[in-house]
This record gives structure tokens, C-alpha cells and sequence, in this order.
């Protein structure tokens, strides 16, 4: 089973943890200076410092040739988290690679903005041990590979705001208490002025459907990871509490407009024919809230949490094995959610 269908700690807000950890090689340019004969020098002794001659890692990861793939396998990728958007739309012939855990909780970039992209994933408010799962990896390649290390700046990024730990550490934050009670400007206003970003579903530049954000440290210098991870996770708590407290005071207020919306929501997943990815998330958005206010007792959340590894645009015509157009995604995206739903017994 993949992480993500797992629950984890306070994952009725918390959807998902992750660690992501930034490595270059020293002597070598920065991906975006390297032409592509040391572009593949470079890929290959990374690749072959991972696995070295270690038969259960080669058995537990799978090395991805991502300059092989159509960009639709690399979008499903990344609409699973396991590679960069700016990867999976990055062109062919600069050795991009992907070392990817058969469980999928770890993955590592090769030659994206930096050489080494290592990122842990965990369900649920798990930062721990996603920080754990990374590092692992990282020592593995620090033990093999001369690494790009100051000794008063820490480790060398090329995006200087990665320098220092080159940690950044962030969560999957489900919120739509806070959005429907009208404060979730106000709170992401608060959390950008305390020092941290907030992002949408897939991260920099994307926006925010299903109420879905993504917050991460943006310190990374000066300070040590462990450190960073406590300071994000004491603010996550208090945003757990208030998220939660939000979410009371709405059942409170209005029950019987909060119920009409939810089964609404969940009529429609079980019915629609035709159906968007934005649609999809807003309803799975407002379905979630309702599971978590014990509204709808059959339905688990592994299955929302499979529905929303599958119901990407990529993602659906990966399953299909063809192109599609929109109007056939959002054909095929309704069918897919109704079975999955069907199957739950929800």
C-alpha cells in the first residue's frame, strides 16, 4: 500500500507531511549551467552512488528514466508528488532522473534545479520521521559523493534561498473551516508575515483548490533542521486547534446548512457523469470536512485519499493509456469516482 492512503497524526487537517532535502556536487555547475555531457556524468554518478552494489535497495527503489517518458507520464508524477512540476515539464536531453521508493514515500530528483532533490513523504502531521526518511537517503549520497558544503554557509544550493540546511520542510493543511468562515485570508496573511510560505496543492506557483494549502519553513540558514522542523510544527498545532475550533462553531452555528452541503457533495461524487479536476477537489474537499464531523460513517479516509492519487488530468489518461480531450477526461474522472466509491461500500 502507498503512503498516502495511510492516515496519520491530526489528518483530518493535516493531509500529508513532507521533507525535502537539496544537494549539489561540488566542482560541478548548477543544472541550469551544465551542458548535457556533464549533465549525464553527473546523473550516472548519482545513480550509481545510490544503488552501489546493495541488492535490497535496488529492489526497494525504481530508477526512472524521465527523459524517456511522454510529458503525460510525467505529469501523473507529479500530480502524485513524487517529481517536481518544473521536472515533469522540463525538456528532454538534460538526464533527468527519478530514484523512487516502491512505496513511494521517497523520492529522489536527479539534475533538477539542483543536482540531488531528495524528498520524504508521510501521512498526517509526521515531520519526524518524513525528516528521517530523508536524511537516511542524503547520507547515503554524502558518503559516496563530494557534496557542495561551506563551512560557515552550509550546503550550496542554486537558489541562494535554499543555502544553509537546504531543508525545507512543509505539510498538506485541509482548511476549509477557516475558508468558509471567511479567515483564511486573514490567516495566510499571519503566516507569511510569522515567516513562512503557503503555497497551493502543488506547490510554488500553483493556487489552492479543495481548500488544500501548502506551508512550509523559508529559513533555511542559521539554523539547524531539527530546529526548523519544531518551529514549523509548534505553529502547525495552533493551526490544527483553530482549524478545528472553526470547524465546531460552523456545525454549531448552521447544522442542518453544513449537512445539506456535505451529502450534496457526496450525492454528486456518486452520481455526476461529467466532472473537472477542480470540481472534483471542492467537492472531495467539502466530503472530507464531512467525515471529519462524523457525518459520513462508512466512508474511510483511504478512499478519498485514493480518489484524489487518481483523478489528476495526467493521471486519468495514464490509466486510460491514451490522450483525451477535456471533455473525455472529465467523462472518464466521473466513471473513475463513482467506481472507487462504489467499491468503499460507502
Amino acid at each position: 500500500m502507498t503512503w498516502y492512503i495511510d492516515q496519520g497524526p491530526d489528518s483530518d487537517v493535516m493531509i500529508s507531511s513532507r521533507v525535502r532535502l537539496a544537494r549539489n556536487l561540488e566542482q560541478v555547475p548548477f543544472p541550469h549551467r551544465m551542458d548535457a555531457q556533464t549533465a549525464r556524468k553527473a546523473a550516472d554518478e548519482i545513480v550509481k552512488a545510490f544503488f552501489q552494489d546493495d541488492t535490497e535497495r535496488k529492489r526497494h527503489y525504481l530508477l526512472v528514466d524521465l527523459d524517456s517518458l511522454s510529458l503525460e507520464d510525467r505529469l501523473a508524477l507529479a500530480e502524485k508528488r513524487l517529481i517536481s512540476e518544473d521536472l515533469a515539464k522540463a525538456g528532454d536531453g538534460s538526464f533527468h532522473r527519478a530514484m523512487i521508493s516502491r512505496d513511494e514515500s521517497v523520492s529522489i530528483m536527479i539534475n533538477e534545479e539542483d543536482h540531488i532533490r531528495i524528498q520524504s513523504m508521510q501521512p498526517g502531521l509526521n515531520l519526524e520521521q518524513a525528516f528521517d526518511g530523508a536524511k537516511q537517503a542524503a547520507s547515503i549520497l554524502e558518503r559516496e559523493l563530494p557534496v557542495a558544503y561551506h563551512e560557515k554557509y552550509g550546503y550550496l544550493t542554486a537558489c541562494p534561498t535554499n543555502t544553509g540546511t537546504g531543508m525545507r520542510a512543509s505539510v498538506m493543511a485541509h482548511l476549509p473551516g477557516l475558508a468558509m468562515g471567511g479567515r483564511i485570508k486573514d490567516t495566510v496573511d499571519g503566516l507569511i508575515k510569522l515567516g513562512f510560505a503557503v503555497r497551493g496543492h502543488y506547490g510554488e506557483h500553483s493556487k489552492s483548490q479543495g481548500n488544500l494549502f501548502q506551508i512550509s519553513n523559508q529559513l533555511t540558514l542559521g539554523i539547524s533542521e531539527e530546529d526548523l522542523i519544531n518551529d514549523l510544527k509548534r505553529m502547525l498545532q495552533q493551526l490544527i486547534e483553530q482549524e478545528r475550533g472553526v470547524r465546531r462553531e460552523l456545525y454549531r452555528r448552521q447544522p442542518l446548512l453544513l449537512e445539506d452541503r456535505v451529502m450534496r457533495a457526496f450525492a454528486t461524487l456518486k452520481s455526476a457523469r461529467l466532472m473537472t479536476h477542480e470540481e472534483a477537489t471542492e467537492l472531495l474537499s467539502t466530503v472530507r470536512l464531512g467525515m471529519a464531523l462524523g457525518l459520513l460513517p462508512n466512508l474511510q479516509p483511504s478512499d478519498v485519499n485514493r480518489i484524489y492519487a487518481l483523478i489528476g488530468p495526467a493521471s486519468i489518461q495514464k490509466a486510460h493509456g491514451q490522450a483525451m480531450t477535456p471533455a473525455e477526461r472529465d467523462s472518464a474522472r466521473a466513471t473513475a469516482v463513482r467506481d472507487l466509491l462504489e467499491r468503499s461500500g460507502a
